[in-house]
């Protein structure tokens, strides 16, 4: 009995054995694809959410982040293992950090990669995911109260939201849409936000101003547009880095004949 559950013991070890090195035979001989990680901000309260996808030559992934500064980056690194996600929890509000991942392979490193831009916020994004085309929401009877951001790194990263929402209009027909910028205060005056009507140009919002989606068509027209940030307007002109979260209301106010001639 003793020798059938040493042999036993013995066929699992080998079994074992056999799978790793099969593992080795089999493994790419290629190095690691060093590849930027995407960073997601505005998840969740002062925490930013880094991932990156499986390599196979790769035995550790090294994830690294330093605090955005006008001067020499100063990294440190937060994560080594092999797991393809990290929540960087605890942040202070407001901060801007820069990312970016090495990956190991035997006693080598390869990287680091290009660097991401990530912000730590106590406000998060809305629930809403509209922002391309294909996500876009249906503007009608009910309001939506959204946020944009924009962010910008001392050495040039962006971090750019954008709300995508459409029509649809009657043949021979203009939509009127409403903007409240929650952070402008005198009607007209200007919002943090442009609009871009779907294959046509973009324009500035201005604060509870009617802008007009037109459907001069002869049928029926799913119009789309979007909502985006005004670049200046997050971040001053002459100011290298910076950003903010602002909070907007966007109204369907009336749908009416479109004007022709003077």
């Amino acid at each position: 009995m003793v020798k059938l559950i040493n042999v036993l013991i013995l066929l699992f070890i080998l079994s074992g054995c056999e799978n790793e090195m099969y593992k080795m035979l089999h493994r790419t001989a290629d190095d690691p694809v060093i590849v930027r990680p995407n960073v997601e901000s505005f998840v969740e309260s002062n925490t930013i959410f880094i991932n990156w996808e499986f390599d196979e030559g790769a035995d550790e992934y090294i994830l690294e982040r330093a605090l955005d500064t006008p001067d020499n980056l100063v990294f440190i690194i937060i994560y080594k293992g092999k797991a393809l996600e990290y929540a960087d929890r605890g942040l202070e509000d407001g901060a801007r950090f820069i990312y970016r991942l090495s990956k190991r392979r035997g006693k080598v490193t390869f990287g680091p990669s290009k660097e991401a831009l990530g912000v730590s916020s106590l406000v998060i994004r809305d629930i809403y995911r509209n922002d391309t085309m294909e996500q876009a929401l249906k503007l009608e009877s009910t309001d939506y109260i959204a946020n944009i951001f924009y962010y910008r790194s001392y050495n040039g990263l962006e971090l750019i939201d954008e709300d995508w929402y459409f029509i649809d209009i009657p043949p021979m027909r203009q939509a009127s849409v409403v903007v409240r910028d929650y952070e402008a205060n005198e009607p007209d005056s200007l919002t943090h936000f442009l609009y871009y009507e779907h294959a046509r140009e973009s324009y500035v919002v201005r604060q509870l101003r009617d802008f007009w989606i037109v459907n001069t068509e002869l049928e029926t027209k799913r119009c789309y547009f979007k909502i985006f940030p005004a670049k200046s307007q997050f971040v001053n002109s002459g100011i290298p880095a910076g950003g903010g979260i602002v909070q907007y209301k966007i109204s369907l106010n009336s749908i009416l004949p479109v004007q022709i001639g003077g």
